[in-house]
Order: structure tokens, then C-alpha cells, then sequence
């Protein structure tokens, strides 16, 4: 049985606007275990990575993280990461805790190459010579599969196209061998076959060095090549959490029903697509009760009153929904 590595409670975000507070994650829990990949799931502006983003405070102003724990394992203690020291916690990110970043364009210094960067995370952590850095740091770029990396390491990222900037980044994450990468959208800048690369990168490095893997994606193609749980996140909560197998075949919440009906199947015919009706709530002035029953074909009276609670229907299949009660048995 894996270890449990990060656990997540009640993890509340909001942002202050001129418009108003946008309460953009609300009340999530999760769990991630060693050697896992932990896909979290749903459609764009769910709060996918402002979640993966607030576990170690990455929050730009005008956000705030108002409330929750981000417990984290080291050795055998854990740490609550949202009550850590700046100074302690930047030993942590980068090191123990690295992101993939969704857009390598950003996430690269236009400054400086792409050698640099990967040793600079080196030696920030580590107590080595640039000059080992230096190698390692080449060694990072061929492990993802970027080609005479000692010429590349001398780019910089305007040089690059975007497949091998999306590699470098990998490459930087993965370098000081984390305990835990959160990737946010690692394929979404690469054609089809830079993505398989990516994709058995990251299944070598969960298999060769029980990497834990936040996987944080709208495609549930990925998530059913490389994900072994799921949480599916709707309007700034989690909805449902089961085993891919689960999340798959027998989905009980409503959006999580909806979202597997508007992906294609290409092994049977389909004459048209069903989407899900409705749009995606304000989050400045969230609905009442449950935020999905506005789209709902199945709310009830209650769901526009009151906010279910987690529900755990067989062994590890969670749902927030009053279809199942949703009066909480944790």
C-alpha cells in the first residue's frame, strides 16, 4: 500500500476584484499517495490550478488563500505547507515539490539559457559546483529526450521551438528528483508525438523513482492513459473522487455524467455531441446550495438550498450530491 504523501483540507482561495471576491476554490479536499498519478479534472476556469498553485502559495495578488491545511510528508513528519516560513518553504518548491507549468513560454526566463536554468535549480537546493551543476543539468535535458543537449543547453528559450521548451521545463521539474510534481497541462503545447514522449517520460518517472504526479488537465484522454485516481472539480469544488476505472464506467455525480457524454467516442457511431446545458456560474455571486444545479436535469428543492457533503459510496468512490444523501459520512 503507498504511503499517503500530501493531504488537502478544506482548501478555500478567493480573489479580491474591483468587481467583487471571486471565491474560486471552496472547500476542497484531496489526498495524493507516493508513486500515484492523481488527475484532477474539469472543464477550464474550475479551479484546477489555482488549487495545484495555492498548496505551496503561489497565489498572485489579488488572491488570497483564506483557510484549509496542505498537510505534506517529509521522512516520517508532515508539515502544513500553508503555515510553513517563506524561507522554508522555498527549500521545498523546486526540490521535494516541483510544477510543470502549462505555458513553457513563461514559465522560461527569456534571459538566460536553457542550461542555466536547469543548474540554477541545482544549486539552489544543492550544495555542488556550477560546474556539476552544469552536467547534471545536461543530463536532465537528454533524460527528456531533447537531442545534442549540450548544444541546447546553450539556447535560449527564443530558440527553442515549443515541444523543446516544454521539455526543458520538464527537465528543470524533474531534476532534483521530487517527492511530488504537480503538472498542469504538460501536453498542451506539443504536437501528438512530442506528447506520447512526455507521456511515458512521466510513466518512467513515477515507475523508476515512485514520483507522486498531480496531474491537472481537461483531457480525459490523458487522464485515461495516465491517471490511477481522479478528482473531478466543478465551480471551485471537488465532485466526485474514484479510480479512473470508476470515474469511467459508473460516474454518480450529474457534471461528472455530463462531461464523459460531450467526449467523443471513436468506437461507436455518434450522430451528435451532448453538451451540457447552461454556462459555468458567476463566482463572484455563486449560486446557493449546490453550484451544478443551475445545469442540473436531476436538482431537487434541496440542492438549491444546501451544499451537499462528501459521500463515500463503496471504498474510495466519493461524491457530493443529494441524489446519494449528501448529508457527509466522513
Amino acid at each position: 500500500m503507498s504511503e499517503l504523501l500530501l493531504k488537502v483540507e478544506d482548501l478555500r482561495v478567493y480573489f479580491y476584484t474591483y468587481a467583487g471576491v471571486v471565491k474560486a476554490v471552496e472547500g476542497v479536499s484531496f489526498d495524493v499517495y507516493t508513486g500515484e498519478v492523481f488527475g484532477l479534472v474539469g472543464e477550464t476556469g474550475c479551479g484546477k490550478t489555482v488549487t495545484s498553485r495555492a498548496i505551496t502559495r503561489l497565489i498572485p495578488d489579488p488572491g488570497r488563500i483564506e483557510g484549509g491545511r496542505a498537510l505534506f510528508r517529509i521522512n516520517s513528519e508532515w508539515v502544513d505547507l500553508l503555515q510553513l516560513p517563506d524561507d522554508e518553504l522555498r527549500k521545498i518548491r523546486g526540490s521535494l515539490i516541483s510544477y510543470i507549468f502549462q505555458d513553457p513560454s513563461s514559465a522560461l526566463d527569456p534571459l538566460y539559457t536553457a542550461g542555466y536554468q536547469v543548474a540554477e535549480t541545482i544549486t539552489a537546493h544543492n550544495r555542488v559546483s556550477w560546474h556539476k551543476a552544469w552536467l547534471k543539468a545536461i543530463e536532465a535535458l537528454r533524460s527528456v529526450l531533447i537531442p545534442d543537449p549540450e548544444a541546447r543547453a546553450k539556447n535560449y528559450p527564443h530558440e527553442l521551438s515549443g515541444g523543446m521548451k516544454q521539455r526543458v521545463v520538464i527537465g528543470t521539474s524533474i531534476v532534483n528528483e521530487p517527492k511530488l510534481l504537480i503538472a498542469d497541462e504538460p501536453t498542451t503545447n506539443v504536437d501528438v508525438t512530442i506528447q506520447a514522449q512526455i507521456i511515458d517520460l512521466l510513466h518512467e518517472l513515477k515507475k523508476r523513482r515512485r514520483t507522486a504526479i498531480m496531474l491537472i488537465t481537461h483531457n480525459m484522454g490523458l487522464v485515461a492513459e495516465m491517471a490511477d485516481r481522479v478528482g473531478v472539480m466543478y465551480a471551485g469544488r471537488i465532485v466526485e473522487i474514484a479510480d479512473v476505472y470508476t470515474i469511467f464506467e459508473e460516474p454518480l455525480h450529474p457534471y461528472t455524467q455530463g462531461l464523459l457524454r460531450c467526449v467523443p467516442d471513436p468506437t461507436r457511431e455518434i450522430k451528435e455531441l451532448y453538451p451540457i446545458p447552461g454556462t459555468v456560474p458567476d463566482l463572484i455571486n455563486p449560486p446557493k446550495g449546490c453550484r451544478f444545479w443551475p445545469r442540473c436535469s436531476k436538482a431537487m428543492d434541496i440542492c438549491k438550498k444546501e451544499v451537499p457533503k462528501r459521500v463515500e459510496i463503496s471504498k474510495g468512490h466519493y461524491v457530493e450530491c443529494w441524489l446519494y444523501g449528501g448529508g457527509g459520512n466522513e
